[in-house]
């Protein structure tokens, strides 16, 4: 707690690689925030740019993390978190340009529902400032398959903010982009699995989450803006091979061995849907990246399973009660077959 307001400290943590040119904007509308006490850590993941000069000339009130190579953004995130001070740790983003009173109205919200483990603000586009952003919208949630979907964006279809969602609301996973946690959760489950190295790791730590106990939400009083893509472009093979290789990752750790069993063919299926249509539209790149992401899962059996007997032994909910909060079709079905484009579109998830 902060000796003059009561508050508690916030430790804001950004990852940055080469983004010299997105941490203006960031910084700046950090140092307007209405909410104190603060820490600012950038953790710097061998950038090659001069981002590191530039914050230490610029912002001498940041601490600067270096680190010797690019540890990627669950390694570097993990970096800031330990080295942070703060009871709540706030994630992100070095190309998210944020409200002046986003923490402020996000960390009364903490302070008002001792439940909320963990929780996200609206994430707007900063192209588009009114409309949801590809990587948070308001709040994410996955299918029964596993793929990931949000309030406000279902794959391709980014909704107009409208103020549809704008009620306070229990998610499934909080976007990377921008989202607090308590400290003392992160002590409790452990930090971001490294494995994973980057994209989709902060699913794996929300469903972890879930495996406890510990709820989570989005704050849509709660505002931030977000570039997206800054490091890697929607259509960058690398991107769709940690997207793919971390998806499968999180449902073998996460998953009952029956729901495993249950699912894992399926999802098979679905991707080999997905590989043939790349190799059709002559995208031989995204294909391969599919092949190689279930090349990884098969050729790293100790790490796979290891992690998985991990966060099993840990668990003190049954997949009934996470189920909940998991939408029960196919939002590939229902996207891509039936032609549902918005979230308010789907059959209801049961907790909402």
């Amino acid at each position: 707690m902060d000796l003059n307001n009561g508050n508690p400290l916030v430790s804001l943590i950004t990852v940055n690689y080469n983004g010299r040119q997105y941490l203006p904007l960031l910084l700046e509308s950090l140092k307007k925030l209405t909410y104190s006490p603060v820490e600012f850590i950038l953790v710097d993941n061998a950038s090659s740019d001069d981002s590191v000069d530039f914050v230490r000339r610029n912002y001498p009130h940041v601490k600067v993390i270096q680190n010797p190579e690019n540890f990627m953004f669950a390694r570097g995130n993990n970096e800031g978190i330990r080295a942070a001070r703060g009871e709540i740790i706030c994630l992100i983003n070095n190309d998210v340009k944020a409200d002046p009173d986003f923490l402020r109205i996000l960390v009364d919200q903490f302070m008002k529902k001792p439940e909320m483990a963990a929780a996200q603000p609206k994430v707007l586009d900063l192209n588009d400032e009114d409309r949801f952003e590809y990587a948070g919208a308001a709040g994410g949630f996955i299918d029964r398959y596993g793929y990931p979907f949000m309030r406000g964006r279902l794959f391709f279809t980014l909704e107009k903010d409208t103020g549809q969602y704008n009620e306070l609301s229990e998610i499934f996973w909080a976007t990377g982009a921008c989202f607090l946690i308590r400290k003392s959760v992160l002590e409790k489950i452990g930090l971001l699995d490294e494995d994973f190295r980057m994209h989709m790791e902060e699913i794996d730590l929300c469903w972890r989450m879930h495996l406890i106990g510990f709820r989570l939400f989005c704050v849509p009083a709660a505002r931030v803006w977000h570039k997206g893509g800054g490091t890697l472009s929607s259509e960058n093979p690398r991107k769709v091979y940690w997207n793919f290789r971390n998806n499968i990752f999180l449902l073998v750790k996460n998953l009952h061995l029956l729901n495993l069993i249950r699912i894992i063919p399926v999802r098979l299926l679905l991707d080999s849907v997905a590989f043939a249509r790349e190799i059709i539209s002559g995208n031989l790149p995204n294909a391969l990246s599919i092949g190689k992401a279930y090349f990884w899962i098969l050729s790293h059996p100790k790490i796979v399973l290891g992690k998985r007997r991990k966060v099993q032994n840990q668990r003190q909910l049954k997949d009934d009660k996470i189920f909940k909060l998991i939408y029960p079709g196919s939002i590939v079905w229902e996207y891509f077959v039936r032609g549902r484009k918005r979230f308010s579109d789907l059959k209801r998830i049961n907790a909402l």
